[in-house]
This record gives C-alpha cells, structure tokens and sequence, in this order.
C-alpha cells in the first residue's frame, strides 16, 4: 500500500509549503545522508512511557466503572492494542515551525556539533509515497478532560499529551506486521526505510554552536554528495558582524 494521510484535526491540515526540521547529533545525520535511510524508533522505547498510550487515570478500575459506555469501549480497545498491536508501531517525527526552534536544537541536536535538516510536506510526502506509511500531524490532548475519538492505531499514534505541545510535531507511522523477520529491523529498537536524502533536503544547518573546523567538516562531507549550496551555517546566536 501507498503512503496515505491522516488528518485528527480536518481544520489543521498541512500544506504541500508547509516547513519541516529534523534535529540531529552528527552521527544521525551522517547515518542519514550516507547510508541513504531514515530511522524509525518502536514507539515503547521512546523516552515517553506514555508514548501511544492513554494515561493510567482513565485506565483505573474504580474510574472505568463510572464511565459512560462509550470510553469503556476505549479503555477495552486500548487494553487490546496495548496487549497485541503497540509494539509494532514504529516512528518517524519532524518539527513543524516556519524558522529554526533554539528548544529543538538543544532537545534533540545536543550540545555542540549537531544537524537539522530543513524540508516540506510536500518533499516528505513525494519521497516517502511508495512506502507503506501513514502520516499526520500530532493533536495534543488532554485525553481525560477533552473529547478524544480513537479509532485504530494509527489514532493512538497521533494523538500526545498536552505537555509536549512544544515538539510540534509530524509522524511517519509504520506498522511491522513482519515481526522479528522484517528485514528492515535494525535491532529490536528501530528500524530502517531506505530514502534518496537529496529529494528530501532543503537546507541543512549546522549547529550554530559548533566550531568553525566542525563546519568545513561537515562542509567536506556534504560536498562530496553534491549537497554543497544547501548547507547553512546555523547565526541563531550571532551578534551583528559576528563571523562565526
């Protein structure tokens, strides 16, 4: 099956232009660009235990017998993906902001020489469109206070708790019906899906806290894989007439 889109929230749909940031350590990208593959990490060993899940107040047996029947019909179906389907829900996530994020460098780049790639929706989704994803935008919820209509798993993957509103974020989704023999699987934490990084990238910055020989490294490398007039040395903290 094609890449298909998945849209919670129909009046906040992204558009072709719409800006997307990858913020990596070096290391990421190099992986990246010269192993020609993006990373896709099992949404259980992600650094939010609560990643796809809902939160253990609406799970309490004392809270679910007061329920009115349609959200014990979702805790039902919430035990059951729990139980059978989460550790198979393998993820991709980009930033969405129209300029760079200072919070995303330093949650996700690391301190020192680190990379965000700079793309569109409209990049993300030609490249990506053979490939048997689903994508969307995160809606950020509180799952207890507001009206969460969860229909599969694809729901479960999209939907956030409101404290990390910040990340903005946009998921490619791949569901391993494979198992232990798809040969995508890295290790039991990720997974691989091979893409061409030059019909990705825009424009690739660099940390602007790196060092001037981080640069023309990272200068030599991008060169060689004719990607050279798309790097960007990131002035986020330059004073005027600041070269660095």
């Amino acid at each position: 099956m094609p890449l298909s889109i998945r849209n919670l929230s129909p009046s906040d749909v992204a558009g072709s232009e719409t800006t997307l940031w990858k913020y990596l350590t070096f290391e990421k990208f190099l992986d990246f660009l010269l192993m020609k593959r993006l990373y896709f990490r099992r949404s259980d060993k992600l650094t939010d235990p609560f990643e796809c899940i809902m939160p253990p107040d609406m799970c309490l047996d004392g809270k679910r017998n007061a329920m009115p029947q349609a959200e014990r019909d979702l805790v039902a179906a919430h035990e059951q993906y729990i139980n059978s389907a989460r550790s198979k829900v393998f993820l991709n996530s980009w930033h969405i902001n129209e300029y760079e994020s200072e919070a995303m460098w330093k949650l996700f780049g690391g301190a020192g020489h680190s990379i965000a790639i700079r793309t569109t929706f409209g990049r993300i989704m030609s490249e990506m469109a053979p490939h048997d994803l689903t994508a969307g935008k995160v809606l950020y919820k509180d799952m207890i206070k507001d009206d969460c209509v969860i229909s599969d798993i694809f729901d479960f993957a999209l939907i956030k708790r409101k404290p990390f509103e910040h990340e903005r974020e946009f998921r490619l989704i791949f569901i391993n019906d494979g198992g232990d023999d798809n040969p995508r699987l890295l290790d039991s934490f990720g997974l691989h899906i091979p893409v061409e990084p030059a019909d990705i990238v825009d424009k690739i910055y660099v940390s602007p806290l790196s060092e001037p020989w981080q640069f023309e490294l990272t200068q030599a490398i991008i060169d060689k894989q004719g990607l050279g007039e798309r790097l960007i040395r990131s002035t986020l903290f330059n004073f005027p007439g600041n070269k660095r």
